[in-house]
């Protein structure tokens, strides 16, 4: 059930903020989450990431984004 859940939540997420950006979110994601530091840390650094990679988000959009990603994963697991 999990996993059809992560299937709707990735194709919902792709279609608001397109596939490439939601891929780019989730990498980042992944990466920041298994740093031992704080959840604030992880967020900013993610948002700092994607500053660097070029990608311009809107603050909603990034947040939820990011959001999305951590349920995603979530729901992976």
């Amino acid at each position: 059930m999990a996993s059809v859940i992560a299937f709707l939540l990735k194709q919902v997420v792709d279609l608001i903020l397109g596939s490439d950006v939601f891929d780019r979110i989730l990498g980042a994601v992944k990466r920041w989450s298994e740093k031992e530091i704080s959840g604030l840390e992880k967020k900013a650094g993610v948002l700092a990431e994607l500053e660097v990679i070029g990608l311009k988000l809107t603050n909603t959009a990034a947040n939820f984004g990011i959001e999305a990603a951590i349920q995603f994963l979530k729901a992976k697991q």
